[in-house]
């Protein structure tokens, strides 16, 4: 069964009449006659009964005419869908984050696409930064939004967002927030209670390189799986931690909590953007990457 066919049995059908068929369809007429009598032999029935110069649907036609109707609009429709995809206008995208980008970038991204793309759905995936690598090397998501990947998949693609030194983070009140200019040492910090995210975040290793490379081991007084959490601990005034910008509410800056230069941190941590290197990228995820991009260049995020 082909489009054809089905094209030419509903103009048989409205005009009762194969000739005008035909001219309408702009195919000689024996053509259509016989692309007709193949669709009758494929359906096993018959479709028109020949009435001297008209042909008229027989009860199967007539009933056959309502599901290619019915066909033939759903098909119209995924055209004008797809020509809409291809706009950039509607359509899914899926989005693997980072736990903390989720709540202090993302949020300030959001706004501003959906006023530019209103009919683009956004689903979102929390995971760690090697979680969302495979994710996206298996074509699970469409972008990744992760933090320092100094290692990742050949086949995956990293766009360097922004880079951010580590800082110390205390509370708004701790006495080393009072010079926030000032540089804090490492042997500053290390009189501190400390509190550190658990071994498997990246955020943990950096730190740790951080603190090797001044051949410093670091004893932290609670390991914490949660960000929240660590940043709570912090704000109550029990100790520091280690913190980049990016991964706080501009609102907690100076509020509850400061972030404090360290002397000697010249390293810095990139958050990036990724995507498969050979996949097909659709037009919204596009313009949610151009979106990004945009506001960065702008210095609104």
């Amino acid at each position: 069964m082909e489009l054809r066919q089905l094209t030419y049995f509903l103009t048989a059908a409205q005009t009762q009449n194969f000739r005008k068929a035909a001219d309408i369809c702009l195919v000689a007429q024996p053509a259509l006659s016989r692309q007709i009598a193949a669709l009758e032999a494929e359906l096993g029935v018959e479709l028109f009964r020949r009435i001297k110069q008209r042909v008229v649907l027989t009860a199967a036609g007539q009933e056959f005419a309502t599901y290619v109707r019915g066909a033939l609009d759903q098909l119209q429709q995924g055209q004008q869908a797809m020509a809409r995809l291809q706009d950039g206008e509607h359509g899914t995208i899926h989005i693997g984050s980072i736990e903390p980008l989720t709540t202090a970038f993302l949020p300030t991204i959001f706004p501003i696409f959906h006023q530019r793309y209103p009919n683009i759905q956004l689903k979102v995936r929390v995971g760690r930064t090697d979680e969302l690598l495979k994710l996206i090397e298996h074509g699970e998501l469409d972008l990744g939004l992760i933090f320092n990947p100094n290692v990742h998949p050949e086949v995956v693609v990293v766009k360097e967002l922004f880079r951010q030194p580590l800082q110390i983070m205390v509370a708004a009140d701790h006495p080393l927030a009072q010079h926030k200019t000032q540089p804090v040492t490492f042997s500053q910090i290390l009189q501190e209670p400390l509190f550190l995210l658990g071994e498997t975040s990246r955020l943990r290793r950096a730190v740790e390189r951080a603190f090797a490379a001044q051949d410093i081991s670091i004893q932290p007084v609670v390991e914490i799986e949660s960000l929240a959490g660590l940043k709570e601990l912090v704000r109550q005034g029990r100790g520091v931690t280690f913190m980049l910008p990016a991964l706080l509410y501009t609102t907690e800056i100076n509020r509850d909590v400061v972030l404090l230069p360290i002397a000697g941190m010249v390293e810095e941590f990139v958050f990036a953007l990724v995507y498969h290197r050979f996949r097909h990228i659709s037009q919204p995820a596009r313009q949610f990457i151009n979106t990004i991009m945009d506001l960065l260049a702008t210095d609104n995020v």
